[in-house]
This record gives C-alpha cells, structure tokens and sequence, in this order.
C-alpha cells in the first residue's frame, strides 16, 4: 500500500554540501558543511522552493550536525559537529549566542492527546509542540524553557553515561545511552531503567533510538526490536513490538505512523496503532533526516537534494481502497488514523461504514450493504429515493444530500434510480463475477427485504420520535411517513409478518397516511394487509367489505379443499373484527349510548358469517362461541345458519359443525340452557348411532364422542329425560343406559343394569362403584369432600372401583344412614335384592352376596334398613346358612354390643343427673337463722325485741363464682329497710 508520497523540496546547487535540514514558520532551513544556515520560503511544506530566493546567516566554522526550531517561539538551535549549541533568531535578525558545549543531542518536548498543556489535539492529529526542550551531554542533560525572548535553564538532570538519544512526551523523558534506556518524569523524581544495551559483541555499534508516538507511547529500539512503553504508566505499552528488517540510524513519528531508516537507507512505515508494515521506500542516497510530527511528515537530504516525505491524508487514503474495492481495509484505516478514546473514532467508523455500505450496494450485495449501514451513517433520503415508487418524497431544494461524507467521498455514492432499474442494469454489468443462479428477480427480491428489515429495525418510530419528537418540521414529519410508508409496504410485497408490527402501533405512534398507503396496497393485491390497517383505524365496514371481496377472489379460483393459510388468515382477521363490533355495541349498550344500533350488528352478522361459515367454519366459530350472552341470535337460527351455509367437507357431517358450537356453550362457557343440553345430547347420540351403523367408522372417533356423552350426562346440567329416554335406550349402551335410571331416580334399574351387562369379574365392584359414588353424603362433610368426584361414575371410573376395592372401606362415615332414596344402605339393600334375585340363574351369586355383607356390615345399625332381620327376610330358603354363619355372628355381637352400650349411656346420663342437682343444691342452700335478746338491726343498730316485725334480705352471690362460700344474713327492722329501699 502506498500512502507515503514524496517530492523533491530543493536542488541545492553551492558547492557546499548540505548537512542539516529543518522547517519553521513557512521557511525551510538548511545548514552546510561550512557552518551556515539558508532559508527558503515553503508555505505549507509545498514544493519546490525557488532557491534564487533565501536568507542567509553564518553560524559557526565547523560543519552544521543538527537544526531544532523552536516554533511558536521565534527560536532556532543549531548545533554543529563538535557539539556546540547555538541559539539563533528564526528570521536571522540579531546576532546569534552560544547556549552550550557539548552538547550530544537536542530534543522538543513534544505533547499529544493526554496532554494538560494548553489545548489538545485529537487522536489523529500531529502531536504538539511545547515550550520546553532538553539537551544532552555526558552524565548530563539540561531542561531548558522558551519563554519569549529568553532561553531558560530550569534544571539539570545526572544520567548515567552520554545521552545519545532523548524523546520528551508530556511529562516523561526517555533517555538513550551506549549502555540502556532511562524513563524518568521532567522533575527526576522518578527513574528507572528501561532496558539494557550491552550485548556483549564489543565489536558492534549500539546506536539508542527514541520516538515519542502517539497515543502517549515512547518506542525505544533495542536489537532491532521496537518496544512501545507508556509515558502514564511508565511500563510497556500493550501495544505488539515492531521488528525492524536491518539495523536503525534514524527513528521518527509521522503520526498515526512510525517511520525508521536503515543503514542502507530504506525507509520503513510501520503503523503505530497496529504494528503492521505499510511501505518501503528506497531513500538510498539520503543522508540527513528530520522528523516533523506535529506537521504529519518528515524531510530527507542528500548533500544537494531535499525531499519531503508526505502520507496522504486519511479521506484520500480512504478512496484509494474503494478504487481498490478493498472493503476491510477502508474499515481498519479508521483504527490506525483515530485512537480508541477520540471522539472522532465513532463518526468516522460511521463514514467508513456507510461508504463500504454503498460500495456493497453497487457490487447488488444488499444483506452486507445494509449492515455495513446499520453501523454507519446512511442519509435515509438517498436510499428512500431509490424506492420512490412506494411512497412519493419531495424534497425541498436546501436539503443536502450525504451530509456526513465528505466531499473527496461522495462521488462514490451511486446516483439515485429506482431500485428496479438500478438492479437490472448492475446485473447486467456484473452477470459475468455473480453466482450462476443468481437472477435479477432475486437480487431485486434481497434488496426490499434487506431495505425493509433495515427500516424497521433503525428507522423505526420509536427511534425518530426519540431523534426528533413528536413537533418535528414539516419535512421531517413527511420523510418519518415516507419511511414508514415504504416499510410496510416493502413488508407486505414480501408476504412478511413484521408488517404487523407497524400495523398494530397506535395512533399516537404511527405517521402512516392510511389513504395513500391503501392505494399501494390494493394495486400490489395486498387487500389483506389495507384491511388490517383500516380495522387499526376502527373503520370496520370498509375492512369488511375489503376483506370479503378478497376471499371471494380467492376461493372462486382455489379447490375448496386447498384453502390457503393466507385465506385462512383473513378470514380470522374478518372473524376478529366482527367480534370487536359485538362488544363494542354492548358496551355502548351497558354505557347507556341510545345510539347504539343493533339492527346493524344483526346485518354485519347475517351478510359477514354466512362468508365465513362457507370458507372457513373455525373463523365463524369464534364469533358464534366469542360471545353467547350478546349475541342476537339464538342457538335454533345459528343451527340454521350452520346447516344452510357450512360445507360439508369440513367435517363428516354437518352434525361435526354444530356439536362444536353446542359443546362450547354447554361444556366450555356454561351458558347452556336445558334445550341446548339436551340439544347437544341428542346430536352426540345421533353420531354414536351413525357410527353404530357405520362398520367402516374409527374406534378412535366412536370412543371420543361416547366419552363426550357420558361427561355430559355425569353433568350438574339439566336435561329434558322423556326426550332422551327412547333415544338412549335404542343406543344401547351400558354406561347411558345407567346413567339414564340415574337421571329418572330409577337406582334398582341401573343397578341392575351394571349387574346384569358389566363384565362378571368386576360386576359387583362396578356396583358397589355406583352406590359409593351416588350415595347421598352429609352435609357436614360437604366442604371435605369436594376433591372427591361424587356423582360422576364413569369419569373417574378407575377411582370409584379402586374405593370399592378397599377393605375395609374407608370414609364410610361421610354417607347419610336411612335418610333417602339415594341413602347407601337402601342402595346397597337393593343391590343385594338384585344379587339374590339374580342366584336363580347364577349360583356364584350367593358368595357376592356373603363379600358384600361382610364388607358393609359395620352400616348395619338399628337405623339402618340394612340390618339383621331384613337380611334374613331377604336370604332365600334354599341358601346354605352356614355360609353366612360368621355374618350372623357379627350382626348378633353388633345388635348386642348396642343394647349394652345403651343402657351403659342411660346409666350414666343418671348418675351425672344427680351430681349436678348434689352441686346445685349446695349452691343454693343457706345456714339457719338464729334471732335472741343479742340480735341488732343492721341498719340502727338498736336490739330487736320479741314481736318486732323483722327484714331479711337475700344473699348476694358473684356471677363468677364456682365454690360454695359461707354467707351471713343481714337483719334489719323492716321500717329500716324500708327506708333504706326508698332511698
């Protein structure tokens, strides 16, 4: 890569050679082997100088070795070879003083980006000079200051051994002798050494090399190897060491570069931020260099030629990688020209960024295009221009395109086109280097989608409302529309289903003009998409009437059998709509709107559903089931409405269409009234008599609909029986069958049923599930026992069998003795009628017989109607008593412990009877009363004499006391107590 250009400065044609090369305030300065200086006007480094044209002054006698301007200070120092110093006005005016002797190197303190002296650079700029420069001398080095007019010694500093090379990078000093490198801060309160020089080859020259660099770094060569150490931290830099091809003699910073020359003269450009070599330049016949990094180049001298030596600047390196199509070196060149901390670093990755965007967008790479501008800084204006044809933009006459690209940049932008034309003819230039498959059609196709997803993603409301806020310009607000305008639509052409998400934003968020972007849509046949808008918009007629119209096109050239997903789609989108008219009319409705109208609900339903019904029944569902309570049909119309208009290849039969609206409104919504159950009853008994006939039906299916049923009958609905009596016993099925004696409180026969039709193994389970399930329970156990499924047998069939598997049974206590029909012991004492009328035919009933009563004869209590003398009523004559001998034994012991029980409880209850009058009495009883010639009134105290009428009040007892205490009574005259009373 060529970045460094050079240009001959002068051809010196004395017949002194040059020695010395420098530049200050617009002149360049050399200095000859004959001790003088020469300056020629150069205004902005621009070549070549006329050399007819100078300045001249005599200096020394001995050959000029360096020359180090002081600018802004009107300062030269020239030091010759035998190391005397000079100090010489930069106009040669006045006379010129010697500074120092000795002298072995000079050196400007130089200041970058972490600098606090004055006002600092950013990251890709030059580094600057400051007032202060040192030099050096053996075991010495002196800090010098350029204060206007004078040359100030501030301190001297003691090095070990003669300083040969020096960098001053703001506060920190790097010293190079024959034995290492020093680091030290410009007070010398801090020291150390760097790294060691001696080799121990005494036979080769060490020549230490210092260059302050950019970024606060300080490199230092040692063995060839470039070592980067931080004036912060004074310790090595994070950066990588640079290996340099042949042995150094001259090392500078031209910034963001470093450049060092070898012995044989090759100029080698490594870049500081990236260790990467970038040029070599043969300079084999330069002799002199010098560095000039606060001016972002370097000069080098023959003894008769100058050339300046000058990198490009960053934009201009920038467009030769875009000739180049060298994307990823357009993006690192921002990483070697700006530090990690400037500020410029971001904008001009954007640049970079947008550039590599648009160079991607002309090679028809969209997806990379489009990344490359999601990172930069694309002018939307530009790009919407390519696509113009989705929504019209005027631009107003003062808008500069491409604002943030430079001028030098622009020109590779590609000139706006639409987008289809643009792609054609790229295409067509490119057809030869694009992939074998590639088709305009599909490069057109990558560019809108990668368009929209762009949009949508950085441009989205959110994004401009935040940029912007809702009392943006005229323009803007138009742009923000356009780009929403082209998004959607983009979005749509493609069939993606983003575009809702700009669809379902709110009215508050969106700058859509739903008119125009309507007419898009219905010329791209998008209808779909301008009815979801025009619902969005709460313009429900005419998203209707869109929406109908489109499934009327549609399905006239499909199979019915091969609806679309996209036709299904709209017509839940239809669906959706019709159900937010439903509510919104009743709600006007509970809000007291006298200007709801109803009738129009009822025609949007009747013109809307039979559409709906006929192309896709779920979406007619979900209104028919949205909302049973408001809607102003009833359950015998909406059947019409199914049979009329639903096809029948959508289910088996249109019997399918209208179980699946009953069973939401019975099972799922319980809005179910007694004609609906019954309803969806008889339509369930219907298919399972279909299917009976039907040899060819799925077991799966007839399984399904009879689980339906007899969920259905174990129901707390109610149901009209006399109608569905014929009907269940024609269908034949055990479990309808019971459940139906169940409904009609006919118990017997639906024992009966279950004992004479159930598997033999389990029959007597299976009733024994039934008396357990329909027993009647206590209504003290009613909180208890809400897990427990009563009421539905053949639901949770398996439980019921497995409670009455348990022996011996467990929460027997729960069910209600004697109190009813559906009492537990009146259906087990039917059972067991049953089980004995049933051993005329079976003589294994007599041992179900035996398990049952040995099972529930803990239920055989006095109350019971299952006790002992109705057992023995009920055993036929021709039974084996001795099988039932242990029975009888138990029912005698039970009947006998009950009377003893009894008479131990009346026993009892005396006993407490007349403790409690004992405890009473002593409560209430007092001591006799005893009246003599001793006795006083308690009121006078005066004696109570014989034949005086007397008072004696009754004793006052405490509410709470439980033990007898000792009470005195109180005598009075009853004329005293008398007037105490009154009182």
């Amino acid at each position: 890569m060529e970045i460094f250009g050079r240009e001959v400065f002068l051809r010196w044609m004395e017949s002194s050679k040059i020695t010395a090369v420098a530049w200050c305030y617009n002149n360049l300065i050399i200095g000859n082997d004959a001790g003088e200086l020469y300056a020629f006007q150069a205004v902005d480094l621009q070549g070549p100088v006329e050399a007819d044209v100078y300045k001249f002054a005599k200096v020394s006698n001995q050959s000029i070795a360096c020359i180090c301007p002081l600018e802004p200070e009107e300062w030269i120092l020239v030091l010759n070879e035998n190391g005397d110093l000079y100090s010489i006005n930069a106009f040669f005016k006045g006379p010129f003083s010697m500074l120092c002797k000795n002298v072995t190197c000079v050196v400007r303190q130089l200041g970058d980006s972490s600098s606090d002296n004055g006002d600092t650079p950013n990251g890709k700029g030059p580094l600057k000079q400051l007032n202060q420069f040192c030099l050096g001398s053996d075991n010495k080095m002196y800090i010098y200051a350029a204060e206007g007019e004078k040359l100030t010694q501030q301190r001297c500093i003691s090095v070990d051994g003669v300083v040969l090379s020096a960098a001053w990078l703001n506060n920190t000093i790097v010293v190079g002798t024959k034995e290492a490198y020093y680091i030290m801060d410009a007070e010398c309160t801090v020291c150390h050494e760097l790294c060691s020089l001696q080799t121990g080859d005494l036979d080769s020259e060490v020549v230490p090399l210092t260059a302050a660099c950019v970024d606060g770094d300080i490199m230092v060569v040692c063995q060839n190897i470039g070592i980067f150490y931080n004036t912060q931290t004074m310790a090595l830099s994070q950066k990588n060491t640079i290996h340099w091809r042949n042995r150094l003699i001259a090392l500078g910073c031209v910034p963001p570069f470093i450049v060092g020359i070898t012995v044989d003269r090759i100029v080698e450009i490594y870049g500081v931020r990236d260790q990467v070599l970038y040029q070599v330049i043969d300079q084999t016949s330069a002799k002199f260099f010098h560095y000039m990094p606060y001016k972002e180049c370097m000069i080098s001298s023959t003894s008769n030629v100058v050339t300046i030596l000058k990198p490009k600047s960053y934009h201009q390196c920038v467009a030769d990688m875009v000739e180049r199509k060298d994307i990823k070196q357009v993006l690192h060149m921002v990483e070697v020209y700006f530090a990690t901390e400037d500020p410029m670093l971001i904008e001009e990755k954007k640049v970079a960024h947008t550039i590599a965007g648009w160079m991607r967008f002309g090679d028809v790479n969209f997806p990379l295009a489009f990344q490359h501008f999601t990172l930069g800084d694309v002018d939307i204006v530009q790009l919407l221009e390519f696509w113009n044809r989705y929504a019209d933009l005027n631009v107003p006459e003062s808008y500069v395109r491409n604002m943030s690209i430079p001028l030098l940049l622009r020109r590779y932008i590609p000139a706006a086109m639409e987008i289809r034309e643009f792609v054609e003819k790229r295409f067509n230039e490119l057809k030869d280097v694009l992939p074998a498959n590639t088709t305009s059609v599909k490069l057109l196709e990558m560019a809108n989608v990668s368009f929209a997803t762009f949009l949508l993603k950085h441009f989205n409301h959110k994004t401009l409302l935040q940029k912007h806020g809702r009392n943006m310009g005229d323009f803007q607000r138009k742009l923000t529309a356009s780009i929403e305008q082209t998004c959607l639509l983009l979005l749509a052409e493609c069939d993606d289903p983003k575009c809702s998400l700009i669809i379902n934003r709110t009215q508050e968020e969106t700058f859509l003009d739903l008119d125009a972007c309507g007419q898009h849509l219905l010329k791209m046949d998008k209808r779909e998409v301008f009815a979801k808008l025009l619902i969005k918009q709460k313009r429900y007629k005419e998203a209707m009437d869109i929406m109908v119209k489109y499934i009327s096109d549609k399905v006239g050239t499909a199979v019915k059998e091969e609806i679309t997903l996209e036709i299904k789609s709209v017509c839940c989108e239809l669906a959706t709509c019709l159900n937010t008219l439903i509510e919104n009319s009743q709600q006007d409705k509970d809000g007291g709107n006298m200007d709801a109208q109803p009738m129009e609900i009822n025609e949007a339903l009747n013109m809307y559903l039979p559409v709906l019904l006929a192309t896709y029944p779920n979406a007619a569902l979900e209104v028919l089931t949205n909302k049973h309570a408001i809607l102003p049909f009833s359950t015998d119309q909406i059947i019409a409405m199914i049979d009329m208009h639903a096809p029948k290849s959508y289910c088996a039969s249109k019997m399918s269409m209208r179980i699946k609206y009953l069973e939401d409104l019975v099972i799922k919504t319980k809005h179910g009234s007694i004609h609906e159950n019954t309803l969806l009853a008889k339509y369930y008994i219907s298919e399972l008599a279909m299917h009976k006939k039907n040899s060819d039906a799925k077991d799966d299916s007839k399984r399904s609909i009879k689980t339906m049923l007899v969920e259905l009958l174990e129901s707390n609905n109610n149901f009209k029986m006399t109608e569905l009596e014929a009907m269940l016993m024609k269908l034949d099925i055990v479990e309808a069958t019971v459940l139906l004696h169940n409904k009609l409180n006919r118990h017997g026969e639906a024992l009966r049923t279950l004992c004479q039709r159930w598997n033999k193994e389990d029959r007597l389970k299976a009733c024994e599930a039934y008396c357990l399930c329909f027993g009647e329970i206590a209504a003290s156990y009613d909180s208890s026992t809400k897990e427990i499924p009563f009421k539905r047998l053949f639901s949770n069939f398996d439980y019921w069998m497995e409670r009455a598997k348990e022996w011996p049974l467990k929460l027997y206590e729960m069910y209600n003795i004697n109190s009813s029909d559906t009492s537990i012991d009146r259906l087990l004492l039917q059972l067991l009628t049953i089980i004995v009328q049933e051993s005329e035919t079976d003589s294994s009933c007599i041992y179900l017989a035996r398990d049952l009563l040995a099972k529930y004869i803990p239920s055989c209590t006095h109350k019971s109607v299952l006790n002992g003398s109705a057992i023995v009523e009920l055993i036929p004559d021709n039974w084996d008593f001795a099988i039932f001998a242990n029975i009888f034994m138990q029912l005698q012991l039970k009947a006998l412990h009950e009377q003893r029980t009894t008479a131990m409880r009346r026993g009892l209850t005396r006993s407490l009877h007349s403790q409690t009058a004992k405890k009473l009495y002593k409560l209430t009883c007092v001591p006799p009363i005893t009246i003599d010639a001793r006795s006083t009134c308690a009121i006078c105290q005066e004696p109570i004499k014989l034949g005086m009428s007397i008072a004696i009040p009754p004793p006052t007892q405490g509410e709470n006391t439980q033990q007898q205490v000792s009470r005195q009574h109180v005598i009075m005259h009853e004329q005293c107590a008398k007037n105490v009373h009154d009182k």
